[in-house]
């Protein structure tokens, strides 16, 4: 898609930016950063969307964030922290880390360790599936039952 008369591509790195600033979403997987581009009428290839968040990466805006599900996921860079992954429906929530910070102080003494980064990712399931599976299995419809 093509915008001016200069036949100049749009700025997808601008629009990926706006995206995840605007949206409620947390670390996005390259694909649903495509997915909600074409949803705002901007077409975007896997591969314009790997360079425009390699390029977010390169100037600080953004992060790549492991969450050992195979998949690569951004988030904006912001104050650390760490992240739940629902191991249901992937659903990712950011938690400040702030009570580890003392177990972080232990570990450096200990260990004699300067530590300048961590990463933890902490899998469980959500209230929403939680509240899923709670849920009684509907009966099946007198139709659908042998007689």
């Amino acid at each position: 898609m093509y915008h001016g008369g200069m036949g100049r591509k749009p700025k997808i790195a601008g629009a990926l930016r706006e995206l995840m600033v605007a949206r409620g979403h947390h670390a996005w997987t390259l694909e649903e950063l495509r997915q909600a581009l074409a949803v705002r009428g901007l077409q975007a290839n896997f591969s314009s969307v790997f360079r425009a968040t390699a390029k977010l990466e390169t100037d600080g805006v953004v992060r790549r964030v492991e969450l050992d599900d195979g998949r690569t996921h951004v988030e904006m860079r912001d104050e650390h922290h760490d992240h739940l992954r629902c191991r249901i429906c992937g659903e990712v929530t950011p938690v400040p880390c702030g009570s580890l910070s003392a177990a972080l102080a232990g570990l450096e003494s200990t260990t004699g360790f300067l530590i300048t980064d961590h990463r933890l990712v902490l899998s469980g399931t959500c209230p929403s599936c939680q509240e899923r599976a709670a849920l009684p299995a509907k009966p099946a419809s007198p139709a659908a039952v042998p007689s």
